[in-house]
């Protein structure tokens, strides 16, 4: 799926504590707007990458803007 609420679906439900990776995570409430709303791909250490404004960013899990936001994680296995 091309949107990330469609790409929560596509997966496999995986818990914080089990993160991997190559995982989805996927935050709610982000660019004003309800729901899920932005996804990254998680690097391992508590640290995933993803597009934000001025471009792609690496960013940590437990910065407060996403901790607050985070909604879950998935797994795509084909």
């Amino acid at each position: 799926s091309r949107v990330a609420d469609a790409q929560y679906g596509d997966g496999y439900a995986v818990s914080y504590s089990n993160l991997a990776p190559g995982d989805l995570v996927f935050f709610e409430r982000t660019y004003a707007t309800n729901g899920i709303s932005h996804v990254g791909i998680y690097t391992g250490g508590g640290y995933f990458i993803h597009c934000a404004s001025g471009g792609v960013k690496y960013s940590t899990l437990n910065e407060s803007y996403y901790s607050s936001r985070y909604y879950g994680a998935c797994r795509i296995i084909n």
